[in-house]
């Protein structure tokens, strides 16, 4: 009797190693980079000013300057580091769904690379204004965007006031 719990145990025990499904190292890796890329972005030190200060003053603009520069450095690497990866990656699979998950996966980090391109775009557009003494005010009203405002989205064009009234219409306009 104990032999036959101990062969039913073994036989358990294989039956549980060749059914288990392996886990795909791709999904391991790419989570890293999406943490990686996530924690990068969130370096940027915030600015402190100082009293009295004139809003756009040559340091807020240097700060500024340097947060958008360091923003499209990293932006470009990763652009880099996608395309190297794609053409070294280039395994192909037997099993349908083996290859449907590649390719939606490939196809996912091809869109995520898009808008980062785009936003590479917007850097450079801003970097542009920056040069061109335009940098912090609306573009629709001429206001100060504020410095909080633009510490948290660098690249902004629009105060609040004039964001939340362009988004109101575009709501209106989708319906």
């Amino acid at each position: 009797m104990a032999e036959k719990k101990s062969l039913l145990s073994k036989v358990r025990a294989v039956v549980q190693k060749v059914t288990a499904k392996p886990q795909a190292k791709k999904t391991a890796t790419k989570s890293k980079v999406t943490a990686k890329s996530v924690s990068g972005l969130k370096q940027f030190k915030t600015y402190t000013s100082k009293t009295n200060e004139k809003y756009m003053s040559k340091s807020q603009i240097s700060h500024f300057k340097k947060i958008l520069n360091n923003w499209k450095v990293e932006l470009s690497s990763e652009l880099s580091r996608t395309v190297s990866n794609m053409q070294s990656d280039v395994t192909t699979y037997a099993d349908p769904n083996d290859r449907a998950s590649q390719e939606s996966e490939m196809a996912l980090e091809l869109r995520n690379r898009d808008r980062e391109r785009k936003l590479i775009k917007k850097i450079n557009e801003t970097l542009k204004n920056i040069d061109e003494d335009e940098y912090g005010y609306c573009m629709g009203c001429g206001e100060e965007i504020g410095l909080k405002r633009l510490q948290a989205r660098p690249t902004a064009t629009l105060c609040i006031d004039c964001k939340t009234l362009q988004e109101i219409k575009e709501k209106q306009m989708a319906k």
